[in-house]
């Protein structure tokens, strides 16, 4: 059950390093939402310019102001009565615990969430993370990978679930997909470039696949990432 009625602000950017415009910061845990939109509005080029407190009320303010980028932190009823704002053009990242319970994992899953992000966030990872759920359609914390690819597998997400993959190829290949450099992939998994390499040539095995764009496809044909 959501703790408090949800709040949301409206926060504009008017800089030229973040490619957000608009984004919306909806939470229904006590200071959360507070605390998210201050990491925000460090930064003078980001601004809060319309807060509403209830889900009737921030519904209409997510229909009426379209944010490019949706951060929420909420649960219950409530985030599933809000999640459908995917359906207005908003990507929704969602914030999460590693410990936090499979079925809520589950849920996020099936409601289509693209992007996961762990409530232990810095203001420079939070900037991050918008900026590629906007560029690619699909961001996972690594915090959270594993919690995620096996909703994504119980969920039975796609077929692959059925590929042989092992949990770390599966993970490489969500990196890979959602655009990151071989370099990029092994500073996010704590292992040598060499690894990564030998971990996509078993992808491409297991798959029958020849090269990243063949793979990419894949990976948005499973709801992996967007092309």
């Amino acid at each position: 059950m959501s703790s408090t009625e949800p709040r949301g602000d409206v926060i504009t950017y008017s800089g030229v390093m973040q490619p957000v415009q608009v984004l919306a910061v909806v939470a229904d845990r006590r200071l959360s939402g507070a605390a998210l939109s201050a990491l925000l509005v460090k930064d003078p080029s980001y601004r809060i310019t319309r807060q509403e407190h209830g889900v009737g009320d921030v519904r209409a303010m997510l229909a009426a102001e379209r944010p490019q980028v949706m951060v929420l932190d909420i649960s219950g009823p409530a985030f599933f009565s809000l999640i459908d704002a995917s359906d207005w053009g908003v990507r929704t990242l969602l914030l999460l615990d590693p410990d936090d319970d499979a079925t809520v994992y589950a849920d996020a899953v099936r409601a289509g969430v693209r992007g996961y992000l762990s409530r232990s966030v810095s203001r420079d990872t939070l900037e991050g993370a918008i900026a590629g759920l906007f560029h690619s359609g699909f961001y996972l914390d690594p915090l959270l990978m594993e919690s995620v690819l096996l909703a994504m597998q119980a969920q039975g997400a796609g077929s692959i679930a059925s590929t042989g993959l092992s949990l770390r190829e599966r993970e490489i290949l969500v990196w890979i997909a959602s655009g990151l450099s071989t370099k990029q992939v092994a500073r996010e998994c704590a292992i040598t470039p060499k690894t990564v390499g030998n971990h996509v040539n078993n992808i491409y095995q297991k798959l029958n696949l020849r090269h990243r764009g063949q793979l990419v496809l894949y990976a948005a044909q499973q709801g992996l990432t967007t092309i």
